[in-house]
């Protein structure tokens, strides 16, 4: 499931906010995009990730934008304490972190279950 949102900012960038939901390969993110550059910053949960200089970043992680390197830096996050099998409450979590203000109603994904055949 994802959802592709444009973000109205005071300085009028031209950003828009990406989100992913795979319920089943456990894995979450959302991203801020800047669009001609790309994902300029992100959270990601349910995937471990490797920074440039080969270290291992958990499976909860943010990447952030370098002028050398773009989005391939992360660190691990204090902020987010929310399973990816929550994803309204994660998203809640990464507004209040990049001062986003959400103006609207975020349900939570409806996952179909096992078809029996």
């Amino acid at each position: 499931m994802m959802f592709r949102h444009d973000v109205n900012s005071d300085e009028g960038f031209p950003l828009f906010l990406q989100g992913w939901y795979n319920p089943y390969s456990g894995k979450l993110s959302y991203a801020i995009i800047y669009r001609g550059v790309g994902r300029i910053y992100g959270l990601d949960l349910g995937a471990e990730h490797i920074n440039p200089d080969g270290r291992v970043v958990g499976e909860t992680h943010k990447n952030y934008w370098t002028p050398e390197n773009r989005d391939t830096w992360a660190y691990v996050p204090e902020d987010i304490t929310t399973p990816w099998d929550r994803p309204v409450e994660v998203w809640e979590q990464f507004c209040v972190e990049v001062n986003l203000e959400h103006r609207g109603v975020m349900h939570p994904p409806h996952v179909q279950g096992e078809v029996i055949l």
